[in-house]
Formats: C-alpha cells, structure tokens, sequence
C-alpha cells in the first residue's frame, strides 16, 4: 500500500454559488460548490484541517477512572502559505478585503486628456485636460501607453505614485519616463483588476477547499471556508511569501469514485514569483532605498460559536480589518525615527515585480495611512544598523487626490 507524499498533493478552491451561511443547515457539496470546475492553487505548505471540541467527564466514581469522552463543535482551521506571484492569490485578497474588484480597466486618450506630455526630472506624466482622479485613476495604478510618440513610454509598467496640479493633471509615476512633448493620440490604461476595503456594502464570499492525495487517492474536501485575512512578506532578498488563514464549518473525505471531487479544475498559474528585491518601496512619499524587509499583515479574527443542537457552526463571523506590519531598514538618518517620535502619518507603497523587464507582471499594496509603533534601533555588532518599525495602518478620509476611503489598496496586473 502506498504512503501518501507531499509532493502528490494538489490543492484545489471553488466558490460557493452564494457567500450566505445557513445557520441551521449545510449545502450539499455535490450540489454545491458542485464537483466541476474549481482552480489548482499553487503552494508551500497547507495547515487545514478538522478541529473539534472535546469534553472529558468529571464524574467522580468510586472506580477512579473516567467513563466518558464526547466530541463537540467542530469546524475547519488553519491556513494556506505558498510563495507571492501575480494572479495566484487575488481570489482570497478579494475575499479577505470584502470588497469588489474593480469592473473594468479605465483607459484615457485625447477626448479624456487632451494631451499627454512627460517629464524625465521630475517623473511626471502631465496632462492638458481632464481630470485623471475624477475618471477614475488611483495612487497605486499601474499604468501602460500605446500610441505615444516616444516608442520608449510604450508598453511599459508606470505605478502612479501621485496626483498634483490643475485637476490632478500632473500624474507622478515610477519609473521617470522619456521626456516627450505633448501628443494628441495616445492611450493610457490601468492594468489588471485592483480591490479595497470599502466602507459599506461588503461582500461575504466562502470557499469549499481540497487536498487531494492522487499517489493514494484520498480527497478532503473543507467545507464553506471563509478566508480571513493575508500575510505578505517581502525579505529584502528571497521570494516573498503569501500566507491566507481559513475558518470553515466542516470536512467531507473521498476515496475511489469520489476523489478528487473537483472532476475539471482550472491549472495552476503560470505567473512568476515575486522577489523583493525587484520594484519599488515608498514611505511618506519617498522613494526608500534602505529597507531590509517589509511585512503586511491583515488580520479579521473569525469566530465560529457554538450552539444546541449541531455539531457544526452557525456562521462564521469576521471582525473589522485590522491592518498592521512591520518595516526593518538600515539607520542612516533621523526621518524614520522623527515620524515615530512626532506620530506623523504617513503612506507605505510596494510596487513588486516578478522579473526586471519593463512591463513585468506586477502587484502593487498601497496604505495610505500609517503610523508607526515604535522605532527601535539595535546597537550591535560591526556592521550595518537596523531600525525596526512596526505600524498600524489606519482608514484614509479619501481627501487626499488619487486615494480612496480605506486602509488598503491592491493592484494585481495579472487578476482577470
């Protein structure tokens, strides 16, 4: 008989047809999420699994044993850590975000903008009419151009970093393009889908999640799964990672003509992974050349009560998102240390790519409100000093031009 090896293991996801949880009852899995379709999820290493409740009786007998050990509530724990790559992993920040991915991709030209030119020094794209925020642009957008008469502004990754100006005409992005002249025949295009927090009208989405064991043909299929939330993080040198933590109801085991359950998934992304140490990081605006590592952490703290009369959960309840992080970066000046002294608010932008060509897939994170917690500087050592930064992000107002009303903002080049 053959013992089962990680490697053969697959990890496959499908929505339910609705986000609703029923308290008193649970769909059918044939029925739904329904056997077909389905998508293989890249990964590292999966922690999912069935917990339960257990009770140990404190009846005291003249025996001096225990007669009894019941089990009680159970529900799906655990999480899904795999390595950050475009497309991957949009589904669940979606999910963890309770917002909506954006519609369609916003593209402007001349009867939009007029005119575009560009400015090398001072890395602007500026435009002679319109207003870029107002039709739908953001801080974090990652932008490409057809059409403009320097062929090397064309089909090129530029990450909007800030708006400014008349109408927030001037359109500040990285990296500097070619200086060019006003062109009246252009297009420039957000790419891929972006999603955030939004402030109202959140969307409840839950997940039916397999492991499926081909070398010895063994499914577990968890249950109106619920995610809960995403770590990112981004060594200065190494692959990034991605960790999406679960909460769920139950587990449903196949074998034989019942495995794998989903019968037809979608392959696996083909998108390359991201390195830190290719893109861009901005503090307060600034481009920071200095930092050694950043982690984004969101964290919904899902519950799952038990109740009389069922051994499984009701409903799984997600707290508010609560978005923190730590940045660690080599000492070489007062400006991070004085933003933690004076408790200035500032934003974190992270554009990642997965290689260095000019339009790599890419994902970008922006918090446009951040404070930071402390400000420890280690003194240790020989060599380079390190300031550790942990922050709490905090809700934006949406004042501010190219930001909108929440804690965080995801581009992904590659989510359809």
């Amino acid at each position: 008989m053959s013992l089962a090896e990680g490697v053969s293991a697959s990890i496959r996801y499908k929505a339910y047809s609705t986000g609703v949880i029923t308290s008193n009852v649970e769909p059918v899995p044939a029925v739904d999420p329904a056997v077909t379709g389905g998508q293989i999820l890249r990964r590292v290493s999966s922690s999912l699994k069935l917990a339960k409740d257990t009770y140990q009786s404190n009846e005291v007998r003249t025996d001096r044993q225990i007669s009894d050990f019941r089990h009680g509530k159970r529900s799906v724990t655990g999480s899904i850590t795999g390595e950050l790559s475009p497309a991957t992993w949009f589904d669940f920040i979606e999910a963890s975000c309770r917002g909506t991915k954006s519609a369609a991709l916003i593209a402007l030209g001349p009867s939009a903008l007029t005119s575009i030119a560009a400015d090398n020094a001072t890395s602007k794209f500026i435009a002679a009419g319109g207003d870029p925020v107002a039709l739908g642009w953001r801080i974090g957008d990652i932008l490409r151009a057809t059409n403009l008469s320097d062929p090397d502004n064309n089909a090129k990754n530029f990450l909007v970093t800030a708006f400014s100006g008349t109408s927030n005409r001037n359109i500040s992005v990285y990296p500097a393009p070619d200086t060019m002249t006003a062109d009246t025949s252009f297009s420039l295009t957000n790419t891929g889908k972006s999603v955030y927090v939004p402030s109202s009208g959140f969307v409840s989405r839950k997940w039916g999640i397999e492991i499926y064991n081909s070398d010895i043909d063994v499914s577990r299929l968890f249950t109106e799964c619920r995610a809960a939330g995403f770590t990112m993080d981004l060594p200065a040198s190494g692959m990034a990672t991605m960790e999406v933590p679960f909460m769920g109801r139950n587990m449903v085991v196949g074998s034989g003509a019942s495995a794998p359950f989903y019968t037809s998934p979608g392959a696996e992304t083909t998108t390359g992974l991201i390195a830190a140490v290719n893109g861009l990081l901005m503090v307060g605006g600034s481009a920071v050349g200095v930092v050694t590592g950043l982690n984004i952490k969101m964290e919904l703290s899902p519950s799952g009560d038990a109740v009389v009369g069922q051994n499984f959960v009701p409903e799984i309840f997600l707290g508010r998102a609560n978005v923190t992080g730590q940045a660690t970066a080599f000492f070489q000046d007062t400006t991070l240390i004085n933003d933690y002294i004076n408790e200035s608010q500032v934003s974190i932008l992270a554009y990642l790519t997965t290689t260095s060509a000019v339009n790599s897939p890419a994902i970008s994170v922006y918090l446009p409100r951040v404070k930071f917690g402390d400000a420890d500087v280690a003194t240790s050592g020989e060599g380079g000093q390190a300031i550790t930064m942990p922050f709490q992000a905090l809700k934006a107002d949406g004042t501010n031009a190219g930001d909108e009303a929440t804690t965080i903002r995801i581009v992904d080049t590659q989510a359809t």
